[in-house]
């Protein structure tokens, strides 16, 4: 290939993009999974940096023996006061018990399943599961550490749509629509494009730069591309309305 024909193509395709405007991939989801509890012990980490995990897999074990311990007293408080209760009810009924004193036997069950469902929910926040599909990508905490509440555990990043967010000339404001479809480019990859989708138009202008910004969602096929990543899109054929 000649250098000429070389310089030719280089030419072609920088004018071929000559409009395109650069913006920056960032993750569509990012949650950092923290401690609901007060302080306490982890017991186990079950994913490492790098893993992928399924919304409502299990990511971290707090220690527990409390808790379990006490959902099966309560299971036990909850049978002693359910044969009580029935034999309250029929004691009522023979007329050998007060209705009111029947009645208060059935509350004291009632309460008693309530106390229950109280430590069922308090052994149930000791295990940590994963509020979407995603990989981790940090780690805050191993097995024999001390956690508090809201403190982190681990950041899990959904991969499988991205956004692009792009800062854009005012004059746009009004041609760019939500759901319209926006080609992306992505300079590392290649010159493939992906489908982009506007779904957020801010409706203020940035002071310093006197720019308005916009976010694409890209689906993100066999995750190659990353957040932080570079992207391009051209936003010329919008037309403004008058």
């Amino acid at each position: 290939m000649s250098r000429h024909f070389l310089l030719l193509s280089v030419c072609l395709a920088v004018a071929a993009h000559a409009e395109d405007i650069q913006g920056l991939v960032i993750p569509f989801k990012l949650v950092s999974v923290a401690s609901p509890v007060l302080q306490e012990v982890v017991d186990s980490v079950l994913v490492e940096e790098g893993d992928t995990v399924k919304e409502g897999q299990i990511i971290v074990q707090l220690r527990a023996e409390r808790e379990a311990m006490q959902v099966e007293m309560d299971k036990k408080l909850v049978e002693q006061k359910e044969f009580t209760a029935r034999g309250a009810e029929a004691l009522s009924k023979e007329k050998m018990m007060s209705k009111e004193a029947a009645l208060e036997k059935q509350t004291e069950l009632e309460m008693t399943k309530i106390k229950l469902r109280a430590s069922e929910v308090a052994l149930k926040e000791k295990t940590i599961r994963s509020p979407l599909a995603g990989i981790v990508v940090k780690k805050y905490k191993e097995a024999g550490e001390s956690v508090d509440r809201v403190e982190k555990l681990v950041d899990i990043v959904s991969m499988d749509q991205v956004y692009v967010q792009f800062y854009l000339d005012p004059k746009l404001m009004t041609a760019v629509k939500v759901d319209q479809a926006i080609p992306v480019r992505f300079p590392v990859i290649g010159e493939q494009k992906f489908d982009g989708k506007v779904s957020f138009v801010d409706p203020r202008i940035d002071a310093g730069s006197g720019l308005f910004r916009v976010k694409l969602l890209v689906e993100n096929p066999g995750h190659v591309i990353k957040p932080g990543m570079r992207g391009s899109a051209d936003f010329s054929h919008l037309t403004v309305a008058r």
